[in-house]
């Protein structure tokens, strides 16, 4: 027989206890609209609006230096062995 608690329909998402004591709280605004994704996903997931936030920002792809590849940055990073500057 089916259940149709919230449970059901997302996993349970949590950090475990005493995780995040060390971990440094972050205090921005932030557009609503933007809010709103993170209030629904948490929601979704049955999780804190932080465990959200830590998840979403966990799957941004990042370059070498730490910007997100979306980025257009004018002075890409060097390589750590450039193929120019080889023979």
């Amino acid at each position: 027989m089916a259940s149709n608690s919230r449970n059901d329909k997302a996993p349970n998402v949590r950090n475990q206890r005493g995780v995040a004591k060390h971990w440094p709280a972050v205090n921005h605004r932030v557009d609503p609209d933007l809010k709103a994704i993170i209030e629904r996903t948490a929601a979704r997931l049955d999780c804190s609006q932080a465990v959200a936030l830590n998840l979403i920002l966990d799957h941004i792809d990042l370059t070498v230096d730490g910007v997100p590849t979306w980025v257009e940055q004018e002075h890409p990073a060097k390589e750590a062995f450039p193929l120019d500057d080889i023979a």
